[in-house]
């Protein structure tokens, strides 16, 4: 592998990271994400019943989680059904959170 190999290769995790926490930062996506966990596979109108807000809107907020590979989409003719994809948060995970986790207790002797 070469080192420009190397560098796009960490610009488009660092990308695709970004994208996660800029999905995560929002509680209307995260909310999705949790009735999405609880039952996996919901059709737009379903997953959309829990909100108060337009149909318009948690299409925008889909999008955005889509775009962090949060979410897959399945299209079968009219129906749309939701996915989780964890993946995107165990690499951001694996990647960012995990060092601050296992951080050793420091003592300050100043």
């Amino acid at each position: 592998m070469t080192m420009s190999t190397n560098v796009a290769n960490i610009e488009a995790r660092t990308g695709s990271i970004n994208r996660v926490f800029f999905a995560l930062a929002d509680a209307t996506r995260r909310e999705l994400l949790d009735h999405l966990l609880v039952k996996d596979g919901q059709r737009v109108g379903e997953l959309s019943a829990n909100f108060d807000i337009s149909r318009q809107a948690i299409s925008k907020h889909l999008e955005a989680l889509e775009a962090a590979r949060l979410i897959t989409i399945r299209r079968e003719g009219r129906e749309t059904q939701l996915f989780l994809n964890r993946t995107p948060m165990r690499v951001a995970y694996s990647m960012w959170i995990e060092k601050f986790i296992r951080v050793s207790v420091r003592v300050d002797c100043s």
